[in-house]
């Protein structure tokens, strides 16, 4: 749990969300200069609640505004929180050196990303973000000033798709690494939205745009020739995407059954749709949504990139044709129809403008894959 055993948060009399920070008597005082190692684990929990504390009360009056109660937050054994409807939870680890690398990142940008990609998992079951609960490994020589802008990234994705910060874990690790533990509810009557209740004939959408992300980090990566225009276009598409929470909800709310994010890219993660649901799949080349940024970015790799590039966190999703026209004719953000869901051996097959199939290689994440 994110707060000292002993003591070093108390309840007050107004209440069990009302939390009193209080200073051992051993505590240092803070200054923006100190590494972990110099102020130690209560205090760096002082200093990381209290820089998002009033942003975290204000979220906390959002979500009640929906039926997520906080009862009892930061400052305890554990914390405890009610929920008017159903519940999902979620669970993602960013690790320096295997999803980042720490020296070419905002801290700012990674504690936005680390809290976005599990508002994505609860945006593609058609549910709304919580409560979510933070574990840090810290080496002693980080930046506690690095960690309070982290934190203050992840309250700007709490704000932007929702949750709050209820409480964590802080333990010392030889690798920098950060946990997100996200719970979210249903945001309507309806069934959540799931990866096995595809049906041959159903249409498959998809939000947005594709490939961004994966643009910006071949940019990140291998440098290459962009203007500087695109260049920051592609790269914040990488560090700050846009979990698609509010379309998430719409779309379960118009009866879509069958979704989820695209985190490994659409041909990976529309496989593992296919696979879960039994059926396949078949895409038109000429429908994959890709910005004109990306296409002048990489005018001969854009469309290998919408394909497999990942982490564009947008909602890949299938339904009946009515129910499609739905979703095409009411979502605020765009949707692109862009293939059918079939009888027959999971798989993807890619065509183009004269129905041919096209290869491409998927580029899915797989931690245990080994380097070809």
């Amino acid at each position: 749990m994110l707060a000292p055993s002993d003591g070093a948060y108390c309840n007050t009399s107004h209440g069990p969300k009302r939390m009193v920070i209080l200073v051992p008597t051993n505590a240092c005082a803070y200054n923006a200069a100190m590494l972990v190692e110099d102020i130690g684990e209560f205090d760096l929990i002082n200093v990381l609640v209290g820089s998002i504390a009033a942003r975290n009360e204000r979220l906390e009056s959002d979500l009640e505004s929906v039926g997520a109660c906080l009862d009892l937050g930061i400052g305890d054994d554990a914390a405890s929180w009610s929920l008017a409807g159903d519940v999902v939870a979620t669970t993602d680890t960013m690790v320096d050196g295997v999803h980042f690398v720490a020296d070419q990142i905002g801290w700012s940008d990674l504690g936005y990303k680390a809290m976005a990609t599990n508002q994505s998992d609860i945006a593609a079951m058609g549910c709304l973000p919580t409560f979510a609960l933070i574990t840090l490994g810290l080496r002693g020589d980080l930046s506690v000033e690095s960690l309070k802008q982290m934190y203050s990234g992840m309250a700007d994705a709490c704000e932007q798709s929702g949750g709050v910060i209820a409480g964590g874990d802080i333990v010392k690790s030889p690798v920098f690494f950060v946990t997100v533990a996200l719970e979210g509810m249903t945001a309507g009557a309806g069934r959540l939205m799931r990866r096995d209740t595809a049906e041959p004939g159903d249409l498959i959408g998809v939000t947005g745009h594709l490939g961004c992300s994966g643009g910006g980090l071949r940019l990140l990566m291998d440098g290459g020739c962009a203007t500087d225009e695109e260049r920051s276009h592609l790269t914040s598409a990488h560090w700050r995407p846009t979990p698609r929470v509010s379309e998430g909800a719409a779309l379960q709310t118009i009866g879509v059954r069958s979704a989820m994010d695209v985190s490994d890219g659409l041909l990976d993660d529309l496989g593992k749709l296919c696979k879960a649901s039994g059926v396949g799949a078949t895409l038109r080349a000429d429908d994959i949504p890709a910005d004109d940024t990306l296409r002048s970015a990489f005018p001969d790799d854009w469309l290998s990139l919408a394909l497999g590039g990942g982490e564009d966190y947008e909602l890949v999703f299938t339904a009946p044709p009515q129910i499609m026209e739905r979703a095409v004719r009411e979502l605020e953000t765009p949707v692109s129809v862009i293939g059918v869901v079939q009888d027959g051996r999971p798989s993807v097959e890619v065509l183009d403008e004269a129905g041919a199939p096209i290869t491409i290689a998927s580029g899915g994440w797989d931690h245990f894959s080994r380097p070809a």
